[in-house]
């Protein structure tokens, strides 16, 4: 596979994560088994009712349209969580507790970027920043260092078992906004080496969808999705 597998890429992704589903210092701390787990519970509940009022905030400021798009978002993004925490990963212990910690991190980093990307406002001059679809994909749109072109770069890491990808490359878009981008000069989309991904932009959105490009990541990754620009 010719996408590259960086030491820094994993340190940032599993540190990232695992501070988000560190257990709580004061439910470590209580000796009883049950009361542990109700305590983690309580935690859970409590991170899933910051997210309920997050979600119903940023609906009321959002048209009929883009609601529709932010639940279809969501009811994803809950299957994805439980997918991730009721895994094998975090199921091992059989007493449930590692899924709640799980849960309850994910529940946690998923308020945040909720407040960092469903906001008003519009994304940096010719879109230069970092998007993401919530789901471990991350695009960056910045200037190469003679700072006359703009590139894009994609770092994702998806699933309970983390398939990483990685490619990037110019970001020449038409006046609409379209363009297909080719690793190579002859690329074809039944070609196993080649990658091909094609880009629509709008405000604050960048909507890719993944025609051919399996060389550049692990099997259970993808570039394709919903990319929203991330405010400050």
């Amino acid at each position: 596979m010719r996408f590259c597998l960086t030491a820094l890429l994993l340190l940032i992704t599993f540190s990232a994560f695992s501070k988000s589903s560190e257990p709580s210092d004061v439910c470590t701390k209580i000796k009883n088994k049950n009361d542990r787990k109700k305590c983690y519970s309580k935690e859970y509940q409590a991170a899933d009712k910051e997210l309920n009022l997050t979600y119903k905030k940023i609906r009321e400021g959002l048209s009929e349209s883009q609601k529709e798009d932010l639940k279809k978002l969501q009811i994803l993004w809950i299957g994805y969580r439980d997918g991730v925490c009721e895994g094998p990963m975090y199921s091992s212990d059989g007493s449930g507790v590692e899924t709640i910690v799980c849960k309850t991190g994910t529940t946690t980093e998923r308020t945040k970027y909720l407040n960092h990307v469903w906001k008003f406002g519009a994304a940096s001059k010719e879109g230069l920043g970092s998007y993401t679809d919530g789901f471990g994909g991350n695009l960056k749109l910045f200037r190469d260092r003679s700072n006359k072109d703009i590139q894009f770069s994609f770092e994702v890491v998806r699933g309970p078992t983390a398939h990483l990808g990685e490619v990037s490359g110019n970001w020449i878009p038409n006046k609409e906004g379209k363009w297909t981008w080719a690793s190579t000069k002859d690329c074809k989309s039944d070609d196993p080496d080649c990658c091909l991904l094609e880009f629509e932009y709008f405000q604050n959105r960048i909507e890719v969808e993944e025609v051919s490009c399996s060389a550049y990541h692990g099997a259970r990754a993808y570039f394709g999705g919903s990319y929203r620009y991330e405010f400050k």
